[in-house]
């Protein structure tokens, strides 16, 4: 959310705000975080808060600058065993060790409402062995981190809610092995993880369709970095899941992205979005959408906002994210209301059938 503070998340309708449990340890560090208590009254937020455990992040290290400006490669920057995951720091090329344990206690500094059990998701592209290898470790991760989690609960003032996160990318078995085993485990929530859960629409809803029959009603379901627009939204949604995060709504905005609404021409078919560096827009008088109601539409014309990016200013940054992030939040308030007086299915098609 660069660019953004705490009022303009909630002038955008934001509810709750995820931090990221590996750059936080990096910088400024659990020291700095433990003397606000948490995070959240670092960044001045009086919201819900999430963390994830930072599993994703060094699994995922494929490489790294160096000091020199260079690049390593994967195998010299993280190494991961049954233990935990060593790794170098992007910062200052220091060496690391999470574990289930360290996840559990740097999570509980950072003082989310939510958090994330440590995990190991399986890379794509990888042999059967290796994928199956990284499963297994998931479930030991998980029974540990539920295990500390346990303990960490004993003698903290502030209760924190733990997450499973459900791994086997659009294998049926695998994802329903490790459903049942959070589910024995007694984990409060459920979250689903891996890289299937991305920007592919269909590919989310794969991954989702392999337990959607057997979710249990009484865990609340959480989707580790949901892209896809408003079309993964809608897959991800009418197969159970409560509540999600994603970056790329933001990293979008700041590269020109910005979402628009169906009365805008938004369709599929454009994945809701236009790109408003196009020089079409240059001379646009009119907002980006002539229905969103976020601070940007209601104050700066497409082309104020297409000149602020072109030119690199962070002003354009700023307005970008605050109509993405409000996009997003008018139509989880639309599916909401479509639920609750049972339209769900048809708003849906309204959308996803354009």
């Amino acid at each position: 959310m660069r660019a953004l503070d705490p009022i303009d998340l909630k002038n955008t309708h934001s509810q709750a705000v995820l931090a990221n449990t590996y750059h936080l340890y990096l910088s400024p560090g659990t020291e700095v975080i433990e003397q606000f208590g948490g995070f959240a009254p670092f960044m001045g937020w009086d919201g819900p808060t999430i963390t994830d455990s930072g599993g994703y992040q060094v699994s995922f290290l494929w490489e790294q600058k160096n000091m020199t400006g260079g690049f390593t490669e994967r195998s010299k920057s993280v190494k991961i065993t049954d233990e935990g995951a060593t790794f170098k720091s992007h910062i200052d090329g220091t060496k690391h060790l999470i574990t289930p344990e360290k996840s559990m206690e740097i999570q509980a500094v950072l003082g989310a409402d939510i958090i994330m059990a440590f995990d190991h998701p399986i890379a794509a592209g990888i042999s059967e062995r290796k994928a199956r290898e990284s499963f297994n470790r998931t479930l030991k991760w998980e029974e540990r981190s539920f295990v500390h989690w346990e303990k960490l609960q004993k003698v903290r003032d502030n209760y924190q809610v733990l997450f499973g996160v459900i791994q086997g990318e659009t294998d049926i078995e695998l994802r329903k092995q490790s459903l049942n085993f959070l589910v024995s485990m007694g984990f409060p929530g459920l979250a689903m993880g891996g890289e299937s859960i991305g920007s592919d629409p269909k590919l989310t809803a794969a991954a989702l369709d392999t337990i959607v029959d057997v979710l249990p009603d009484n865990k609340p379901l959480h989707a580790l970095g949901l892209g896809g627009g408003p079309e993964g939204i809608f897959e991800a949604v009418s197969r159970g899941v409560d509540t999600f995060d994603n970056t790329s709504v933001t990293r979008m905005a700041r590269t020109g992205l910005l979402f628009i609404h169906p009365e805008d021409g938004g369709s599929v078919e454009s994945k809701y979005r236009l790109d408003i560096k196009k020089t079409k827009f240059k001379t646009t008088t009119a907002p980006i959408s002539s229905v969103c109601e976020c601070y940007t539409c209601r104050h700066f014309s497409a082309a104020y906002v297409r000149h602020l990016l072109v030119n690199s200013e962070i002003l354009g940054a700023r307005l970008a994210s605050i109509h993405n992030i409000f996009y997003i939040n008018s139509v989880m308030s639309l599916i909401r209301e479509a639920i609750a007086n049972g339209r769900f299915n048809q708003l849906k098609n309204d959308w996803c059938l354009r």
